[in-house]
């Protein structure tokens, strides 16, 4: 898609404000498709100057936002181009994807990030010593198990030995 300057777009608009149709500016400036005239003239009336001009996307919509978003497209049973005038976002193909997650994933993948994590490294490192730490608590237990267990035997048999004992001491007196 060929990106348009904000000058072009704006003559673009007069053009079409004075009276010439979609199709014959569309030829005019070499725009491909004249829905995309009537869309800067919609964004012009709407937003001014300021919707003509060439914006960087926003990659920050919340998953509130999102949601808000695809229930008033339902709601009104726009069209992606007149949701994303109404909500002023850069490109309707941002809200057909949110669309197509809440489709296919669920709500949540509304409410996922993209990317990495930003503190991915730190999260990893946490989870490592959490891990390491929950290891070491269970060898712990373990060697507290095993310590336990082996005074349990040593007493037990000592305690075999004691009644050993005693019965070669009850044998040996009646003889």
């Amino acid at each position: 898609m060929t990106k348009f300057s904000f000058e072009d777009k704006l003559r673009a608009v007069n053009m079409y404000l004075r009276g010439y149709g979609s199709n014959t500016v569309a030829k005019v400036y070499k725009v491909k498709n004249h829905s995309n005239i009537l869309m800067w003239v919609k964004r012009y009336q709407k937003y001014g100057i300021d919707g003509l001009k060439v914006r960087r996307p926003k990659y920050d919509y919340d998953g509130n936002f999102k949601l808000n978003v695809l229930n008033w497209r339902k709601r009104h049973k726009a069209s992606y181009p007149e949701t994303e005038l109404q909500f002023d976002i850069s490109n309707p193909g941002t809200i057909a994807t949110w669309q197509r997650k809440l489709d296919t994933k669920g709500i949540d993948a509304l409410f996922t990030r993209r990317g990495r994590a930003k503190h991915m490294t730190t999260n990893n490192n946490k989870q490592a010593e959490k891990s390491e730490l929950s290891e070491l608590e269970r060898l712990r237990a373990e060697n507290r198990a095993l310590r336990v267990e082996n005074e349990y035997l040593k007493k037990l048999d000592a305690l075999v030995q004691k009644r050993g004992h005693r019965k070669k001491n009850i044998k040996s007196s009646k003889n």
